[in-house]
């Protein structure tokens, strides 16, 4: 492994972690039990929420580098 391979997973590892932890806790938000349509409903909405969020917290760090002058990347 390359030191650059190295360093992306040592770098997105704990970040994908922590969203996948996030998304474990957040999903079940609401409901007890999975046992009937409207529960999976709230899960597939709670899911869909944090992903907006995501979405809208990259587009706007991206704005945020472009502002500064800096090019518009995710750090690849």
């Amino acid at each position: 492994m390359s030191a650059a391979n190295l360093e992306s997973v040592l770098i997105f590892g704990p970040i994908l972690l922590l969203v996948a932890a996030g998304a474990m806790i957040a999903s079940r938000s609401g409901v007890t039990r999975l046992s009937t349509g409207q529960d999976y409903l709230k899960v597939a909405g709670n899911l869909s929420q944090m992903m907006l969020r995501i979405f809208g917290y990259v587009i706007i760090l991206m704005g945020i580098q472009y502002m500064i002058g800096m090019r518009p990347s995710l750090g690849w």
